[in-house]
């Protein structure tokens, strides 16, 4: 797709969803933030309670474990700041924008760039990420990886020398596995993940297609510990459920989500994603993420 073209439930994420969105903007350049200070505490975190036995007394023990059932990730400090890795293709490289925006300016938190245009998974043959993803989980080191793919991957490709149609049933085993691969390697080093949903697309056809990968993509979530999907679809949607290039912000200005191919991410739009992803992270993950938006005075 070229630009000129684990898991949190469903209910706590629509809980998320419907408390960020009723007021999201797009309002972070001129934002002010508090002086940080050398250390962030996490939150976000629940505690389980674990009876032991010992000489005959019974006593609790705690476990403090984040929302995506692992313990949350070690606080950061300036010096050592929460490395964020951030994959996949052209939709991919609008939401680290948006990161960017919401997160570049947080000095506890590292966000590393690395979607590249017209990619996914699919053509393995045209870009291998695995390949790309083990060298960047060596380089980068990251206790998190935030993954946005897919806006290309309703394609055939060739199975071993059979041409596999998209969602016949050689085609999905063999994406499905390639998912799973990203996630397996992702946690094998180490790292935490958050797989983003497609979004609601212009083109029916395509929105159809865009629904069967994510279909995909949150049933592999929830059968990989320490992955949590977010489903991105009611970011993009008004009121009625329906694609929306635009809409009115929080003082009433037009806020424009999409590039008029309907495909694409506009400012806004990459914007009003990165801010919905920060709760889910601070929720999986026990983190305490403030966006300059949610500080802005």
């Amino acid at each position: 797709m070229q630009r000129s073209l684990g898991t949190v439930t469903t209910v706590v994420l629509g809980a998320i969803l419907v408390g960020l969105l009723g007021g999201c903007g797009a309002t972070t350049g001129a934002s002010t933030t508090s002086a940080p200070s050398s250390t962030r505490a996490s939150r976000g975190s629940t505690v389980a309670t674990t009876p032991a036995t010992s000489a005959g007394t019974t006593t609790t023990t705690t476990a403090v474990v984040a929302g995506d059932g692992l313990p949350p990730l070690a606080e950061p400090t300036a010096a050592q700041p929460l490395t964020i890795l951030e994959i996949g293709d052209s939709l991919g490289q609008d939401l680290g924008f948006g990161l960017q925006d919401e997160l570049g300016s947080d000095p506890f938190v590292k966000v590393v760039q690395d979607a590249v245009g017209d990619t996914g998974l699919s053509r393995p043959d045209y870009y291998d990420w695995p390949a790309h993803l083990a060298a960047e989980l060596q380089q980068d080191d990251p206790q998190a990886l935030i993954v946005f793919v897919g806006g290309n991957d309703g394609q055939s490709f060739d199975v071993n020398g059979e041409a596999a149609q998209p969602f016949t049933p050689l085609w999905t085993s063999t994406y499905t596995a390639r998912v799973a691969t990203i996630m397996n390697e992702a946690t094998s080093a180490g790292a935490r993940v958050l797989w983003v949903g497609m979004p609601v697309m212009q083109n029916p056809v395509l929105a159809h297609t865009m629904q069967q990968l994510n279909a995909i993509y949150q049933a592999q979530s929830a059968l990989h510990k320490g992955v949590t999907y977010f489903p991105s679809w009611s970011v993009f949607t008004n009121a009625a459920g329906q694609y929306t290039q635009d809409i009115a912000g929080p003082d009433g200005e037009e806020l424009v989500l999409r590039d008029p191919d309907g495909v694409h991410i506009a400012g806004a739009g990459y914007d009003r994603l990165a801010q919905a992803l920060i709760p889910v992270m601070n929720f999986a993950w026990g983190t305490d993420f403030k966006p300059p938006s949610s500080t802005a005075s």
